[in-house]
């Protein structure tokens, strides 16, 4: 009954905890003895959850596009609600039997618990990510647009907004005294009355504010520069009370507070973690890993992976065990490196630390340059990290270019000329010919967040939310080309030899397109979970795809360019 990826969504009412999973997960646990007592399935990702005043019902929120609302303790289903995309922020009104809904769709939506829509507000030019009630009339809700919106259920219709100047919000939370806290994607808390004017703000932490939870006068934050912090919320604004260091397996984008002494964390493992108030320290709990492959890298006749758990994996023998989740592994000049949550670049073998960003890093590529050979490492916070490797292997940092100012999420490579595609829609070309001094050469742009990107002969491939392949030229012309993914395309490789593109999407789908063909050749459905990865194994002339289950998928290019079909590729 217990978690088999890792947990992203976790809510109280004092006598039950509720998380929400990547496993599609709902489970309901005892908040005394931490013990799991009922589950329940969403049909993709369960994003967050939440309990109802009256404690009687659950809702969650996930990416296969629902809300759903369910019974305590039984976790038997109540009701269903609809969306376009992802749901994400939910927020049950504090006295009427009625629920809000914040959706990757760009819109906030008011159902009844029935799943009788009441309103859909629409305003958000991005993806909206958190919405709370303000009173009984009155919703707030913040996303990737960087605005705050307040909206009037009475006059279905926003009546204020509050510009953030472009920087993305992604939580916030009221006081009783209507005083709205919000944190953004720069670290910031800032604090507004309840006519939405700004009373003050803080520099709260070095990386983006991912969740705040409000409780009388004290506000806790949580960051993605993995610390949390207690603040005492004054006539004169913010000052901090405590902070710690968060576990390596805690993920630091949801908490919430047992009574007035535990805070209870999501983690990357089978259950969740939990702080210990009056003590100052984490209480002992064995959080068991969990075993979705997060990147994948080919080199000769070896495979090698690594993922939720932090595992290196060489040919299917684990080789070492990394602190925290990795999102990228790479060989360069004969050293395995890799990182992810955490923010360290570590030696993979050896588990020495040869880098610490103050973010999540979440992707590489290397460049082959006349000065060296160098891994480039794509941040949280959009930075690259230039990294050199000699001929023995020894590590050093040499700088950080600034190339967005949101997170990079893929990058490539072509001669001197990086490519990097960016949470915020963006992607960019950079020439590194002068190291030096990097000249931006084109920027471009999808219509949702981009995922990853690909080095192409001429050019340059990219996937996105928006379900779109786009090819970019050198020089930065661009043509888009609608995919047959049904959900957001998660990654992309390429064969050369082949002349094929391959991407893979949240729900376990691949599709390959022939750029010599300009058409679309296969389709396959190969896991029920996300594709997470997909690489080109050149020795054996095959791609290798990943799922969050931990499986490996092999599609065989050459088979595929002799048959023009799905039968004789797929192992």
């Amino acid at each position: 009954m217990y978690h088999t990826s890792p947990i992203s969504g976790i809510a109280t009412n004092n006598v039950y905890v509720a998380t929400a999973g990547y496993d599609n997960k709902v489970i309901l646990w005892d908040a005394e003895t931490h013990l799991p007592l009922s589950v329940s399935y969403h049909d993709h990702l369960a994003n967050q959850v939440t309990f109802s005043p009256d404690g009687c019902f659950v809702a969650s929120s996930s990416s296969d596009y629902s809300l759903r609302i369910w019974r305590v303790p039984d976790l038997q289903l109540y009701a269903v609600m609809r969306h376009d995309d992802d749901v994400e922020g939910i927020s049950f009104h504090p006295t009427q039997s009625s629920i809000a809904t914040a959706s990757r769709d760009r819109n906030v939506r008011v159902f009844d618990l029935h799943g009788k829509l009441l309103v859909k507000f629409s305003g958000h030019t991005a993806d909206v990510i958190s919405v709370e009630w303000k009173d009984e009339d009155i919703l707030v809700s913040c996303g990737d647009d960087g605005t705050i919106r307040y909206w009037s259920l009475s006059q279905q219709k926003q009546i204020a907004m509050i510009d953030m100047a472009g920087v993305e919000t992604d939580t916030l939370s009221l006081t009783k005294e209507g005083l709205l806290v919000s944190g953004d994607d720069e670290g910031r808390i800032t604090i507004f009355d309840g006519q939405g004017r700004q009373v003050s703000q803080v520099e709260a932490h070095q990386s983006g504010v991912k969740r705040l939870i409000v409780k009388n006068n004290t506000v806790i934050s949580l960051s993605y520069d993995r610390y949390f912090r207690i603040w005492n919320l004054g006539r004169d604004g913010l000052s901090l009370v405590h902070q710690d260091k968060i576990l390596p397996q805690v993920w630091p984008r949801s908490c919430d507070i047992v009574g007035d002494r535990y805070l209870v964390f999501v983690t990357f493992g089978d259950r969740y973690a939990t702080y210990d108030l009056d003590k100052r320290g984490w209480v002992e709990n064995e959080i068991k890993d969990t075993h979705g492959i997060n990147a994948v890298y080919a080199y000769g006749d070896d495979i090698i992976f690594t993922g939720d758990a932090g595992n290196v994996v060489r040919n299917g023998k684990v080789i070492n065990q990394l602190p925290s989740l990795c999102n990228f592994i790479i060989q360069v000049n004969g050293v395995v490196l890799q990182g992810g949550q955490n923010g360290a670049v570590y030696n993979g073998e050896t588990g020495e630390i040869v880098y610490q960003h103050h973010s999540p890093l979440n992707c590489q590529a290397v460049l082959k340059h006349p000065e060296g050979t160098f891994a480039l490492v794509g941040a949280y916070t959009g930075e690259v990290i230039l990294l050199r490797v000699d001929d023995n292997g020894y590590v050093s940092w040499v700088k950080n270019i600034q190339a967005h100012k949101n997170a990079i999420k893929g990058m490539a490579t072509h001669g001197a000329m990086l490519f990097t595609a960016c949470a915020d829609h963006t992607v960019a070309t950079q020439d590194l010919t002068n190291l030096a001094q990097p000249a931006l050469c084109y920027v471009g742009e999808h219509d949702m967040i981009v995922n990853g990107c690909v080095a192409l002969d001429n050019g340059f491939a990219s996937i996105s939310r928006d379900k779109t392949l786009r090819l970019w030229s050198l020089k930065g012309e661009q043509q888009i080309i609608a995919s047959p993914h049904q959900n957001s395309i998660k990654c992309i490789s390429y064969a050369p030899g082949n002349n094929l593109i391959i991407s893979g999407d949240y729900r376990g789908t691949i599709a390959i397109y022939d750029l010599t063909q300009q058409r679309w050749v296969m389709m396959k459905k190969v896991s029920t979970a996300g594709i997470s990865c997909i690489v080109f194994d050149a020795t054996n002339g095959r791609f290798i795809a990943s799922s969050y289950l931990g499986e490996l998928h092999f599609i065989h290019a050459d088979a595929l360019s002799r048959t023009g079909g799905m039968h004789a590729i797929y192992a």
